[in-house]
């Protein structure tokens, strides 16, 4: 059987131990066998055994001492450790406790320990033991590596404790305590309310370093450790929170001030500036030399540009610099008119006119650039002369009958100001005049397009034309004005059939209008009427019912009238009647008509002439089927042997309407009742085997529509 756990431990240590004493008595054999000449050296042999020092407590590092040993050289050692049990208990060799020293573990309390120490010279190897230790007692906490702090090392930045490594009883329990510690004067002090494990990094700690204390503590007792101190805490750099702004009036001469904007970062802060000049975009922008205060002096140069300022933040971490939104651009003194623009020279098409910029006061230089307008008779409505900038102006034709202004604008680095001449008197030119008066082209039928021809014109150019379209008797005489025809053609409508039409023709030009009236055209023709699309008929085929015709799609010459005829036609739609006096729009269907269908037959007339079209069949005309409105009756005596009379009752539906009848026989309270075989007539006469019970009547009304039935109500009790 295997031996396993405790009883391994002690097997493989009897083992080494018999082993070791073997080995020693193989050398003394050996030893004793070789003649003296060539006898070797002899094992180490110990004279006093190996001794354990150190507190026999969890957690304590022990010692072994090698002992006294004899040996014809110096010889080197190795160790084992091994564990005993309590009350000379069997001991165990402990893995890897292979060195002159080893810390005991919580798991070992209670227990022994020894020590073999084995010497070896080229002679050979011996093994000696170790007395037993004491019972191992529960250890306090030992510090075996100190602690350490963990972290970036930034005003801000939260530092971890690791409380480093610890010998001694489990459980144990560890507490912190942060301390600041000056670099300057290397002395640290305790911060108040930093217990825990980590501990965020404040402005106060700039500069200075960290230190860390450990409290370990367990059941036996409790010991502290310190970690190295930190390298120094860094600063946080500035940070801008809100941009630099710019404050005053923006007018030439005046003086801005900045305000720094809003940091975070380590304090204290300090600011610097400089200001820069950019364009009116606020870009491109320069530094203004030895402007690096917190103010700044608006002078002329600045004129038409805008300023930022570039504030920066400096602490013991460094600087950081932001930049201001640009300001408006700074303003100076505009241009001001103190004398009016003037206009020199002949008002005549093709003279040459010149501009007098008037009188100006503002920031110097000053320069003037030109815009000629064109304006009414009367100097209003101007507009600008295109291409019409220099200081002269060439009339053209196109300015005849108008007058012109020129618009002077005075600009310097502040801005620009404008300021207009009075108008000048008319310009003169030359009225147009006709040498062919205008003429008429195009179809004389409604629906068609005239053109107006203007004729041939001389005059001032350029010369527009005008038009005004006229209706005119069959003789070209009686002219009056058409509303709204005054574009270059007519388009011809009904209303002018039977007469002529005339065009007169006005040319303007700058220096006025002249007219001219062209012939009479020949008589204006209609269109006859013509369908695109059929008449058709629209109701409901049922006698007693109104159908409609609609007239389809008819084109032609306005008005157009409409006249109708309605058709009698078999079930196909052919061998076509007129229906007498049936010409109107709709046609009211009579039992006449049940059966057949209907045409209708539509004729379209207006001052060109008639034409005729004609709708499809409509389906088979309907009749409506027999519905009663009073229940039929049964008359005569209740005794058998009498003769029963059985009324329809009232019916409504097409003519003729023709009745069947069935007599039933019902039992004595009216109910569960059956035909009679022989009762179909209109009257019934009563035998003996009725007596004690009831009838009633069923009526078939029945016409072309179809049938229906009713009953009447049931009889008394028949007697004797």
């Amino acid at each position: 059987m295997q031996p396993t756990g405790r009883g391994l431990g002690i097997a493989i240590g009897s083992r080494l131990r018999a082993l070791a004493a073997a080995a020693l008595g193989l050398a003394a054999a050996c030893a004793l066998a070789a003649p003296p000449a060539a006898r070797a050296e002899l094992p180490p042999k110990h004279r006093a055994a190996p001794k354990i020092t150190g507190s026999i407590e969890d957690g304590r590092l022990l010692s072994v001492a090698e002992g006294k040993w004899k040996s014809a050289t110096t010889p080197t050692f190795s160790y084992q450790w091994e564990v005993c049990e309590p009350k000379h208990g069997p001991c165990s060799l402990i893995p890897g406790a292979d060195e002159s020293s080893y810390r005991t573990a919580s798991t070992l309390v209670g227990k022994r320990l020894k020590a073999i120490v084995t010497a070896t010279t080229p002679g050979g190897s011996a093994s000696v033991t170790s007395h037993q230790t004491k019972k191992i007692l529960p250890g306090s906490p030992l510090n075996v590596q100190a602690p350490t702090i963990e972290g970036t090392l930034k005003e801000g930045a939260t530092l971890k404790a690791d409380p480093g490594q610890w010998a001694g009883s489990a459980p144990i329990t560890y507490h912190y305590q942060w301390e600041r510690c000056s670099t300057l004067t290397a002395v640290c002090e305790v911060i108040a309310g930093a217990t825990a494990a980590t501990y965020t990094l404040e402005a106060l700690d700039v500069a200075s370093s960290m230190v860390v204390n450990v409290l370990a503590s367990n059941g036996v007792g409790s010991a502290s450790a310190s970690s190295a101190e930190t390298a120094v805490i860094g600063a946080l750099l500035p940070v801008n929170l809100e941009l630099p702004s710019i404050l005053g009036s923006l007018l030439d001469g005046q003086l801005l001030s900045a305000e720094p904007g809003s940091w975070s970062g380590t304090e204290p802060i300090s600011f610097a500036y400089q200001w820069l000049e950019c364009n009116a975009a606020g870009e491109e922008c320069s530094e203004i030399s030895k402007a690096t205060g917190p103010t700044l002096k608006l002078l002329s140069g600045l004129i038409g540009d805008t300023v930022e300022v570039v504030v920066t933040a400096t602490n013991g971490a460094g600087s950081t610099s932001v930049t201001s939104d640009p300001t408006t651009v700074v303003a100076g003194l505009l241009p001001s008119n103190t004398g009016v623009p003037s206009i020199v020279g002949t008002l005549l098409d093709g003279q040459l006119l010149s501009a007098e910029p008037g009188s100006w006061s503002g920031s110097e230089p000053i320069s003037y650039a030109y815009q000629w307008l064109k304006c009414n008779a009367a100097g209003e409505a101007c507009k600008e002369i295109s291409k019409a900038t220099g200081s002269t102006l060439e009339l053209v034709s196109g300015l005849i009958g108008d007058t012109v202004k020129v618009v002077v604008t005075a600009s310097n680095v502040a801005g620009s100001s404008s300021e207009t001449s009075a108008a000048s008197g008319l310009i003169n030119g030359i009225l147009p005049s006709y040498s062919e008066a205008p003429s008429i082209v195009g179809s004389l039928i409604e629906g068609q397009v005239l053109s107006a021809t203007p004729g041939s014109w001389s005059g001032s150019e350029p010369i527009s034309y005008a038009y005004q379209w006229f209706k005119c008797n069959a003789a070209g005489e009686g002219c009056e004005e058409i509303s709204k025809a005054t574009g270059s053609t007519l388009a011809l409508v009904s209303s002018l059939i039977g007469d002529t039409v005339k065009v007169a023709v006005t040319a303007t030009n700058p220096a006025g209008s002249s007219s001219a009236t062209s012939s009479a055209s020949g008589l204006v023709s209609g269109i006859a009427p013509s369908f695109s699309e059929a008449p058709s008929i629209v109701g409901s085929l049922v006698e007693g019912q109104a159908l409609s015709a609609t007239t389809g799609s008819w084109s032609g010459t306005e008005p157009i009238s409409y006249a109708y005829q309605w058709f009698k036609c078999n079930g196909a739609g052919e061998g076509c009647e007129e229906i007498s006096k049936a010409t109107g729009s709709t046609l009211s269907l009579v039992s006449a008509l049940i059966g057949d269908t209907v045409k209708v037959v539509v004729t379209a007339s207006n001052v060109a002439g008639s034409h005729l079209a004609s709708s499809a069949a409509s389906g088979i005309i309907a009749g409506i089927v027999p519905k009663n409105s009073a229940l039929p009756s049964i008359t005569g005596s209740l005794l058998s042997g009498q003769l029963l009379t059985a009324h329809p009752g009232t019916w409504s539906g097409s003519e003729p309407i023709t009745y069947a009848y069935q007599w039933q026989l019902c039992n004595a309270v009216g109910k569960a009742c059956a035909n009679i075989a022989e009762g179909t007539g209109s009257t019934f006469k009563l035998v003996g085997l009725e007596v004690g019970l009831t009838l009633d009547v069923v009526t078939t009304a029945k016409n072309v529509a179809g049938s229906s039935s009713a009953t009447s109500p049931v009889t008394g009790l028949i007697g004797l």
